[in-house]
This record gives structure tokens, C-alpha cells and sequence, in this order.
């Protein structure tokens, strides 16, 4: 199991392994501008910063970063892909695109049928731009990246997305997506809630990122810039149930995933073990040989 060196890991209630983060050997996380990498032709082990390279390496492969809302999933993928010089896909972003879209059009998604949503959302041309550094959202040629943030639109994409129509456009346009980066560029970090169990399940690396709810409400507190923890804690708890319990692609974990509980834990010390985890499953790292 890629990663297994890295701490104490148990198992979870579904089998998958778990990480837990104050097993983590600190010295064995190096930074994501600066680590040990392999060189190809003579397998001798030197150091890179992320800045010294001139183009993505091509290696093509897929992290997969799966959980629940408020868990850090965006700000650990986009800074995963930036360290490694990847492509970033937020699919969230798409779903919150098309909630857009529907509300644009006078129809409130929360109380809408799924027909009419599904009618809606075939509609929109959703254009997905997968710079780490700038990624962008636009719906037929308009930019709503700090639209698709607004409250309305988070009070109503859990029913946009748990329309199966919908699931099925976005699906396809996520895995498109993901082959041509395979394909042009040196990979993807694709985060949502069913990356790994539905869009990506080939990935090579898949993660399965939470926190405590304290620590989830915290953050995504911070994030929307309010006081109020306790109604964001409750925010998120419906927004929990609401996507483990859909008929479409519900929020669970695979039994191959690692699970990383992130609570006490830094975002940069979160990507820098998301960034080794990449590279030993890409084989530009030599695995440690740390006791577990």
C-alpha cells in the first residue's frame, strides 16, 4: 500500500486503511517546493524545487482526493497540483456551475423537480479551466467562479448534483477532462466526492481526506468569513447526510483508499504527504523503509 511507511495506519469501520496524523514522522514529510526525487537515467537520488523545472513531467497519472464538505479537499488538491506541476480539477465547482445555471433561469433548485433541473442543466456549455495557479469556471462563455460561492447556490447544489442526468453530464465531462490531462500533461488532482468511486476509480493515488467536524466547521467558517461555527457545523452536517444517503453516487470511502484525518494538522504539512504519496506512486521517490 503506497504511503503505508508514513505512519501508525489502522483500519476504518469500511476496511480502508487510515492515517492518523499524529503518527505522522514529521522528518519524513519534505516541503512541497523542495524533495527527494529519482533520476531516470542513472537512479541517483537528488533534490528539485518545484521552480527549477521547465515543464510538466508527463507522467500522467491521477490523484483522486474524495470527502466530506469543509474537509480541505480544494486548498490540499490545488496545492498538490502545484507542487508537481499537475493539472487541478474542482468538480464541485461544475455542480456548483450548473446550480448557478438553474437559478440564472428563475428555477429554485431546492424545490424544483428533478425533470425540470435535468432539463436545465443539458443546456449550459460548462468550460473548466485546469490551471492550479488560476483555475477558472465558466458557464457558456461567462466567468462565475465567485458567483458559483454565493449562498443560493450552495443552499442548492446537494439537489442539483443528486439529479442522475446531471451526474451523468458532469461525470462524462470529468473523465474527458482527466484522459487529456493523462495524455498532455503530467497528470491531474481531481477532488470531490465521488472521484475515486465513480470518475477515477484507476486512479493511482486515492484519498479519502476528513476532519473532525469541529475542525471541518473551523475551517469552512474561516473560508465564508463568519463568526457563526455552530451554524456552519449544522451547514455541514445536513450537507453530510445529504450526500452519504443520495441514490446517485453517494460521499463513501473504497476500501482502497487511505483515509487522512487532518485534524491538528497545517495544509502545507497535508500536501507535502499528499505530494510524497504522488511520488512514490509515480516512482520518482525511493519509499522509506521507517517502521510503521
Amino acid at each position: 500500500m503506497v504511503g503505508a511507511h508514513l505512519g501508525r495506519l489502522t483500519r476504518s469501520a469500511s476496511g480502508a486503511p487510515r492515517l492518523y496524523a499524529e503518527a505522522l514522522r514529521r522528518d519524513d514529510i519534505h516541503p512541497p517546493e523542495e524533495r527527494t526525487v529519482v533520476n531516470a537515467q542513472d537512479n541517483a537520488r537528488t533534490t528539485e524545487t518545484a521552480g527549477e523545472r521547465s515543464a510538466p513531467r508527463g507522467d500522467g497519472i491521477v490523484i483522486a482526493i474524495d470527502g466530506p464538505s469543509g474537509s480541505g479537499k480544494s486548498s490540499t488538491a490545488r496545492g498538490t497540483a502545484r507542487a508537481r506541476e499537475m493539472r487541478y480539477l474542482d468538480t464541485g465547482a461544475m455542480y456548483r456551475a450548473l446550480t448557478w445555471w438553474v437559478l440564472h433561469n428563475g428555477v429554485d433548485a431546492t424545490t424544483a423537480d428533478a425533470a425540470a433541473v435535468a432539463r436545465l442543466a443539458a443546456q449550459p456549455v460548462i468550460t473548466m479551466g485546469t490551471d492550479p495557479t488560476d483555475p477558472t469556471v465558466r458557464v457558456d462563455g461567462t466567468d462565475v467562479a465567485e458567483d458559483i460561492r454565493s449562498p443560493e447556490v450552495t443552499s442548492g447544489v446537494s439537489a442539483v448534483s443528486a439529479v442522475p442526468e446531471v451526474r451523468e453530464r458532469m461525470v462524462a465531462l470529468q473523465r474527458d477532462i482527466i484522459a487529456e490531462a493523462r495524455r498532455d500533461s503530467g497528470g491531474i488532482v481531481v477532488e470531490g466526492r465521488d472521484i475515486t468511486t465513480v470518475v477515477a476509480p484507476e486512479a493511482e493515488v486515492k484519498i479519502y481526506l476528513t476532519a473532525s467536524a469541529e475542525a471541518r466547521a473551523e475551517r469552512r467558517s474561516r473560508e465564508v468569513r463568519t463568526s457563526d461555527i455552530a451554524a456552519t457545523r449544522a451547514d455541514l452536517m445536513r450537507r453530510d447526510l445529504f450526500d452519504s444517503s443520495r441514490a446517485e453516487s453517494p460521499l463513501t470511502q473504497t476500501e482502497d483508499a487511505l483515509e487522512l484525518e487532518t485534524t491538528g494538522m497545517s495544509l502545507d504539512e497535508v500536501i507535502a504527504l499528499v505530494v510524497k504519496l504522488a511520488d512514490e506512486a509515480s516512482g520518482e521517490v525511493v519509499p522509506s523503509t521507517g517502521a510503521v
